[in-house]
């Protein structure tokens, strides 16, 4: 089975050696609003030798594009730069990275060992069931849309400077921002106010933390 590329990806020459053999990382990433996911496999994270976007219900078709991932060999690669970080920005996003025969997934579970001919149907299937499962957590934590208001509150608090120094002001709203950060299942929200109003929260964390490297670095 061949990758489904974009025509703006293209293969790139990697700067350093690419060992499958050692570690493949499997990300997958829900789309918000058309029940897609898109997965996305690399050795180390930055240079893919694999992207698809299916249905995230269609089993069968997971299952192949899987095991063509874990188990293929692959000597074309791109990287993250050529638009692929861009398509993933404001999805849902989790890894799954193989070692040999040592799987760590995102799931409450693991794989049998001496099973990885079944670990393809495994990780489709429970792509499908994650997702499931955070689309309830979204309607738990949604209240019918009241939750917009709390969202709507931290990000009035991110946003007001509670020191001069960017340090200070990035510890002082650690724990906030932590809160937020587990709570990501929310860019899959049914509800687009409560979409974009956690993306832009995100984002004001992420300047936070420019802001606090660019002093701590």
């Amino acid at each position: 089975m061949n990758s489904i590329w974009s025509p703006f990806y293209g293969p790139v020459k990697p700067s350093y050696k690419q060992d499958l053999t050692d570690k493949r990382i499997i990300e997958f990433a829900y789309r918000p609003d058309d029940e897609k996911v898109v997965l996305l496999g690399s050795s180390g994270g930055y240079y893919p030798y694999w992207i698809s976007e299916t249905d995230i219900r269609d089993i069968e078709t997971n299952t192949a594009i899987l095991e063509s991932m874990l188990h293929q060999d692959f000597s074309s690669f791109t990287d993250m730069s050529r638009g692929i970080s861009r398509k993933l920005k404001d999805c849902y996003r989790r890894r799954i990275i193989v070692s040999g025969k040592d799987v760590k997934t995102p799931f409450d579970h693991g794989y049998a060992k001496e099973q990885p001919q079944y670990w393809s149907r495994f990780i489709a299937g429970d792509i499908c069931s994650h997702y499931r499962r955070i689309k309830e957590l979204c309607r738990e934590r949604e209240l019918e849309g009241r939750y917009l208001g709390f969202l709507e509150t931290y990000l009035e608090k991110l946003e007001t400077e509670t020191s001069s120094d960017p340090v200070k002001d990035y510890e002082g709203k650690k724990i906030l921002m932590d809160l937020i950060r587990s709570e990501d299942y929310l860019l899959v929200s049914d509800n687009q106010e409560i979409r974009d109003t956690y993306i832009r929260i995100r984002d004001v964390i992420a300047e936070l933390y420019n802001s606090y490297m660019s002093i701590v670095r």
